[in-house]
């Protein structure tokens, strides 16, 4: 008899979850770029443009306030 080997989904081994967002394809070019570029993975490519994105806007707002002042 086969015993049934217990394996866990991709997502449980890896700790990521896919979350099935569609991106157009030219976005997944980008990224593809990008991650060879920095020799990472996907996650940590649209982590990394996440975090700029946010420091930027954070960044744009704050000197929007210091001008109005």
């Amino acid at each position: 008899m086969k015993e049934k080997i217990k394996t866990n989904p991709v997502s449980k081994r890896s700790g990521k979850n896919t979350r099935g967002y569609r991106l157009k394809p030219s976005t997944h070019k980008m990224i593809v770029k990008i991650q060879n570029l920095l020799g990472s993975d996907q996650d940590e490519v649209i982590a990394s443009a996440c975090i700029m994105l946010y420091n930027d806007l954070k960044n744009s707002n704050n000197e929007s306030a210091n001008k109005s002042k």
